[in-house]
């Protein structure tokens, strides 16, 4: 787990190429549906982020086993499966419309050879990797296809500045990760986030979850001032061991900033310890992968205090078994 983190930007050049080389266009879509499931809806819900910022057409995210009713001829449905064996997934991609556009992205399994089959637009990803793990190979071919496409209008110096700016740190985050990790240990994680880092507290939240064998929560400003903040007074003994990340932007809304303040101020005698953690770099794509990159480090280093493998997925396999018998 610790070599597929490390090799992160590495594994985004390589994704990179795998979406210049795809010979697909989708411009003319009005809207895009991604469907996914674990690691592999992840990319999914960071393209949403990176849309609402750089695209005009609505990006929908289905997590389950039925499509919107919206989905038509106008449409451009995303599948997104790692295994490429995914239940839901494939549930999903039986109920897409004839007229509507389609793409496959996935490593193997039905979704590919149904693919290939259909002679359907299909991104083959390598394999080998946990989904989790594969966050760069399920995001960025689909990113540069849209980007070719016209639909994310983003820069391709934004996609290189990622890979130096995640080259570059992956030292202090280590350190930072190792040393935040023991101070973690025994207490429960919340991730609160500004909007645009909404699919990152995800990210961080299921990777806790997996990789360390611990349970997390997040939640993102201003939404959590309506209703959770009012949450922060019991059981009180519990609110002690929970430990608050606030993933930041240099450059936020001060309206964004002022709220986070005051949140902070109004919990810190509940929490047992509040954390800013800021992104880096200029670019949106930047700031998001960096954050990754740290939250990935910090569920590696806490699985290593719980002295615990963070690669197998026991739960998952067990559930799965026995949803086949």
């Amino acid at each position: 787990m610790i070599e597929i983190i490390d090799d992160l930007p590495q594994q985004i050049e390589e994704a990179v190429e795998l979406g210049s080389a795809a010979d697909f266009d989708f411009k003319g879509i009005k809207n895009i549906c991604v469907g996914g499931m674990g690691g592999s809806s992840i990319g999914g819900e960071l393209l949403q982020n990176i849309s609402a910022k750089y695209s005009k057409i609505p990006f929908y995210i289905v997590r389950d086993y039925n499509l919107p009713s919206f989905v038509n001829s106008k449409s451009l449905v995303i599948i997104v499966s790692y295994s490429g064996n995914t239940e839901e997934t494939l549930s999903l991609m039986n109920q897409v419309p004839n007229k509507a556009k389609i793409l496959c992205v996935s490593s193997n399994g039905v979704v590919g050879d149904r693919a290939k089959e259909k002679s359907l637009p299909l991104i083959s990803i390598p394999k080998g990797y946990p989904p989790r793990g594969a966050v760069a190979y399920l995001f960025f071919p689909i990113l540069e296809v849209l980007r070719k496409s016209g639909i994310i209008k983003i820069k391709k110096d934004d996609i290189d500045e990622v890979i130096g700016v995640l080259s570059d740190n992956i030292e202090t985050a280590k350190v930072w990760a190792e040393e935040v990790s023991g101070r973690l240990k025994e207490k429960l994680p919340f991730i609160y986030s500004i909007h645009d880092f909404s699919g990152v507290a995800r990210r961080w939240c299921t990777q806790i979850n997996e990789n360390s064998k611990s349970l997390a929560h997040f939640a993102v400003f201003s939404e959590l001032n309506h209703n959770e903040i009012v949450g922060w007074e019991n059981p009180k003994e519990i609110l002690k061991r929970i430990f608050i990340f606030i993933l930041r932007d240099r450059n936020e809304q001060e309206k964004i900033k002022k709220r986070i303040e005051i949140t902070t101020e109004l919990i810190k005698e509940f929490a047992g310890e509040i954390m800013d953690v800021y992104s880096e770099g200029k670019s949106q794509l930047a700031k998001i992968f960096s954050l990754i990159q740290k939250g990935d480090y910090l569920s590696f280093y806490l699985a290593r205090n719980y002295k615990v493998d963070p690669l197998p997925v026991k739960k998952i396999q067990e559930l799965k078994r026995r949803l086949a018998e």
